[in-house]
């Protein structure tokens, strides 16, 4: 059985394109599986970011930045595409390793078993700018998604983890107080609802 990235990202409209995009990016910054990928983080977050400022200028704009938005489209699903077949190729058949890249994975069933929800059993400060989480296991799991939100209206960023003893929120900013929800991931890009929000400060 091949496990292979799922390639949907060319059905996602703008706004979700460019939000993929970044998502991409995001996932792979300091990943330790994809330290050589062809396009870099940095490359690809101002990618998308270009690619969402197009898309914003063509709301009301001129058939000229619409195309210039098609334009930087094509582009960054030619990105994409780039990053989805150096994923596979370094991820060599490991379902985890393709999920921690921030690419879905293609369904290898008709029928996938559901996965089962999770909950947050503790969060704790384990150093500066980072919190520990301790997770409910979760039946039929491939990855446990973490959401956090700096309060009060900070933007939500998301890390992915496949063991649910061992989640480390990193980068987040001493004094603040963060909201954080988990959804469970399966096979076949099943995914659950969010458990519910525990919030804890960062030191």
């Amino acid at each position: 059985m091949k496990n292979r990235v799922l390639r949907d990202y060319a059905g996602k409209t703008d706004g979700q394109l460019g939000d993929f995009g970044l998502h991409i990016a995001t996932s792979l910054t300091g990943n330790p599986n994809f330290t050589t990928p062809p396009v870099t983080p940095a490359a690809l977050t101002t990618q998308a970011t270009g690619f969402n400022a197009a898309v914003s200028a063509c709301v009301n704009g001129t058939p000229a930045q619409t195309l210039d938005k098609n334009t930087k489209r094509d582009a960054l699903i030619t990105t994409l595409d780039q990053l989805a077949s150096y994923v596979e190729l370094m991820a060599a058949n490991d379902a985890a390793k393709i999920i921690s890249s921030g690419f879905n994975l293609a369904s290898n069933t008709r029928n996938p078993v559901a996965p089962g929800v999770t909950s947050i059993l503790s969060v704790t400060n384990v150093a500066s700018g980072k919190l520990g989480l301790e997770l409910q296991v979760a039946d039929n799991a491939w990855a446990y998604v973490v959401e956090y939100t700096a309060q009060p209206n900070g933007a939500k960023q998301t890390q992915t983890f496949t063991n649910p003893h061992d989640v480390t929120l990193t980068g987040l900013t001493a004094g603040t107080m963060y909201a954080i929800r988990v959804q469970v991931m399966g096979s076949g890009n099943q995914v659950t609802e969010w458990c519910d929000t525990v919030s804890h400060m960062a030191t």
